[in-house]
């Protein structure tokens, strides 16, 4: 869950910056920066795909991380109308694979920033280095951590103003970071930290979404 908004973050939808190529989404209509959008293409069988790390050839087409988009984009045809073919996709269908994609990103991620030294791992570590006064770029916190435990977590990261996620459980952390177990993963400033805090917020959005 998110705590804190923290200074290094630039929203999804929130950033009016031009940093890149310019795509529309085709469910909106509002042109983003296509490193905002989710990109799809067509499948040699014919399929609407997401291609999530924007690496598929072919023609694509781009949604905003958003089920409303999503929803409206299948409703309009536009996915096929834009690729110039295939069946027309099930929302939910793609909005599940968006999920998984961007589930296994963040552990990517994160793993990305174990090999870089840019995490801080382990309860106790953690709230001792944010008592100090170490600055974390975001924390993210077992979600099966103990009630008391977690509610010192988030006191701690609310009162540091860092974005604190609970979405992983401690077998998941501890084997991402090649331990048995971890309540909590700090990661240190930097481009890392907040291309893993995209992720989990865009993580966030899945929260009552699905429509079955």
């Amino acid at each position: 869950m998110k705590k804190a908004r923290s200074k290094i973050h630039q929203s999804d939808q929130g950033n009016d910056v031009a940093h890149g190529p310019q795509r529309t989404c085709v469910g909106c209509r509002k042109s983003l920066d296509q490193d905002q959008l989710v990109r799809y293409v067509l499948s040699p069988q014919g399929e609407v795909v997401v291609d999530y790390r924007k690496k598929l050839p072919g023609r694509g087409v781009y949604t905003c991380f958003d089920l409303e988009c999503v929803e409206t984009a299948v409703k309009r045809g536009q996915f096929c109308r834009s690729l110039r073919g295939g069946e027309g996709p099930s929302a939910n269908d793609l909005w599940r694979v968006l999920h998984d994609q961007a589930y296994c990103k963040a552990l990517d991620l994160i793993g990305m920033a174990r090999k870089a030294g840019q995490v801080v791992s382990g309860t106790r570590q953690v709230l001792s280095e944010l008592q100090a006064g170490k600055e974390f770029g975001v924390l993210v916190r077992a979600a099966d951590l103990s009630v008391d435990i977690a509610e010192k977590v988030d006191k701690a990261a609310r009162r540091s103003a860092v974005p604190c996620f609970a979405l992983f459980s401690k077998e998941l952390l501890g084997g991402l970071l090649g331990k048995s177990e971890r309540g909590v993963v700090a990661l240190k400033y930097g481009s890392l930290a907040v291309a893993i805090m995209n992720e989990l917020e865009r993580l966030n959005k899945f929260a009552g979404e699905f429509n079955g």
